[in-house]
């Protein structure tokens, strides 16, 4: 099976490097022509968990018109960037199947309004960094769940060839429970994380940062309490323990000067709050200082 990944950050390579170990063919669609041309020279290089190197040779490009058009395609992009990743894709007449890999639950309209007709969405909790153009560091292991929302999962079953102790694969069927499920631990952990300038492990080691934590799983869980069930306050901390030594997404984007993605991460979550009359006060406060902290142009 042929997989094109469009995006080459942490989590893009660390799946690449997962499915060309399963046997799959792996091509990456970058927005620059040096890391294509470093991961086709090089390949991917994954740092494992016991700290060994392994190395996966696969293509790249930075020419939308060299890849297949009916390969499984991932776009692991921001969600800054999906929009123009599919007007490429559409220009491009690719027809194969699509699977969303964002942050947060705002692609989600984005790609129903799509015209591809097998579309599927995945969290990934896995712990990862993005060292270089070629080299991640797996910092810790997580489900990579799989929902389809339209079309055959029989399109998106060949990812499951990638299942493994390090790097577990399952399918569920409600993509919005599976997305909300993600972005409410993202709530949990990228503000705090970002603001405060600290690892995901620190929130539960730090007694100010955890009081800080627990009041956040409380107001969530207030308003949102059909996923208390599937999200036990235990299984946030776990997380956090899993991925104790990885920035989190927000915070590296803090760290490299990029914006942080507040609007598909904690604003949808404030607006999803709000269309049932809840409020997120604490929520609230920490969207507005991570703007504050965007706006001034504040990195590290």
């Amino acid at each position: 099976m042929e997989v094109v990944i469009a995006g080459a950050g942490s989590i893009g390579m660390l799946i690449g490097s997962f499915l060309q170990e399963a046997g799959m063919k792996v091509t990456f669609y970058t927005r620059r022509t040096d890391q294509a041309e470093a991961l086709k020279r090089e390949g991917i290089q994954r740092i494992n968990l016991d700290r060994s190197r392994s190395v996966f040779q696969v293509d790249a490009t930075h020419d939308i018109q060299q890849l297949s058009k009916d390969a499984l395609w991932v776009i692991g992009s921001k969600y800054s960037g999906v929009q123009n990743i599919l007007a490429e894709m559409e220009s491009a007449q690719v027809t194969g199947p699509v699977l969303f890999i964002q942050n947060g639950i705002a692609h989600l309209e984005i790609a129903y309004n799509t015209k591809w007709p097998h579309i599927a969405f995945a969290t990934v909790e896995h712990g990862a960094r993005r060292l270089d153009d070629r080299t991640v560091s797996h910092n810790g292991v997580g489900p990579m769940t799989i929902a389809v929302g339209r079309g055959d999962r029989k399109a998106f079953q060949c990812l499951s060839e990638a299942d493994a102790d390090t790097f577990p694969i399952t399918f569920q069927n409600d993509p919005v429970q599976i997305l909300m499920r993600k972005v409410l631990i993202n709530c949990m952990i990228n503000p705090l994380t970002a603001l405060l300038q600290v690892k995901n492990g620190e929130l539960v080691e730090n007694r100010y940062a955890l009081s800080l934590f627990q009041q956040l799983y409380d107001e969530l869980m207030k308003a949102f309490p059909e996923f208390r069930a599937v999200l036990p306050y235990e299984a946030v901390v776990g997380v956090c323990r899993q991925t104790a030594s990885n920035h989190s997404s927000m915070l590296g984007d803090r760290m490299a000067g990029r914006p942080m993605e507040i609007e598909t991460i904690v604003t949808a979550v404030i607006r999803k709050a709000e269309e049932h009359d809840e409020s997120l006060f604490l929520l609230k406060a920490l969207e507005q200082l991570l703007i504050a902290v965007d706006e001034g142009g504040e990195g590290q």
